[in-house]
């Protein structure tokens, strides 16, 4: 992270459970439904550990986080960076600014040509338009009954 910036720092794999907390806050919140605490130290532990991959925290103790990776785009194959995960506790949202300019900023030194950033509420949105950033796409989902998957063993 840039030295004008000390309010951000890559966040290692010993900042793991405060991410699976922060993130179980985020899924509760916006998420409404469970989310699993395995799955989400598996998915920070990645993101703290690949080089083309970022985890990057705020706040002492932590309260805001930024994950991302960086990828040819599947379309273009140019260096594209995406979020894959971001959120602030509420009483710290203005460290999202930062952690997103410190995300540009770890992207750009990486040879990213485009950033992607999804949000969904107004207050993201917002920011993101106020950052430079244009709409792309609106994206929708659609819960599938989980069945069992049956066994391929030969």
């Amino acid at each position: 992270m840039s030295a004008c910036n000390s309010l951000v720092r890559r966040g290692t794999p010993d900042d793991a459970s405060r991410f699976v907390e922060l993130g179980l806050r985020f899924y509760a919140e916006e998420g409404n439904r469970e989310a699993c605490p395995h799955q989400l130290a598996r998915f920070v532990i990645v993101h703290a550990s690949d080089e083309e991959r970022v985890f990057m925290v705020a706040g002492k103790p932590i309260a805001a986080f930024l994950c991302g990776v960086i990828a040819p785009h599947y379309f273009t194959g140019e260096p594209t960076a995406f979020k894959t995960a971001w959120y602030a506790l509420p009483g710290a949202r203005g460290l999202g600014t930062h952690l997103l300019r410190a995300f540009e900023a770890w992207a750009k030194a990486r040879g990213a040509s485009r950033l992607i950033v999804a949000g969904r509420q107004e207050r993201t949105l917002t920011l993101l338009g106020r950052l430079g950033y244009t709409p792309l796409e609106t994206v929708y989902s659609k819960d599938l009954p989980w069945q069992k998957q049956p066994s391929h063993s030969s």
